[in-house]
């Protein structure tokens, strides 16, 4: 008889989904600020600014959604783990940019 684990789950959390997809969108948005900010110069539009705030914003809702898989009692520990790993990775990310004033 096999034996089941927490890894082998063929279920997913649609929460943790959602929260991969916003960590993926949070990445975009930061790269796309960075991209603009170096091309400017630093005296980029006020869309740098707006895309660095939603990849902010967007990675603060992915925690919440990561939070909400953790507490569902379907979808493996796998993909609650890289939601929640990503998101805070992402929101770390742009709070050291904005400290250090790259956009």
């Amino acid at each position: 008889m096999i034996k089941k684990n927490a890894y082998s789950v063929k279920s997913i959390s649609i929460d943790s989904v959602v929260a991969c997809v916003l960590a993926g969108i949070s990445l975009m948005c930061q790269i796309g600020a960075l991209i603009i900010s170096y091309r400017y110069e630093g005296n980029g539009p006020r869309a740098v600014g707006l895309l660095g705030v939603g990849g902010f914003i967007t990675a603060l809702m992915g925690i919440v959604f990561a939070k909400s898989a953790w507490k569902s009692p379907d979808g493996g520990v796998f993909m609650k783990r890289i939601a929640l790993i990503a998101n805070i990775i992402m929101l770390v990310l742009t709070l050291v940019l904005y400290v250090i004033g790259w956009m």
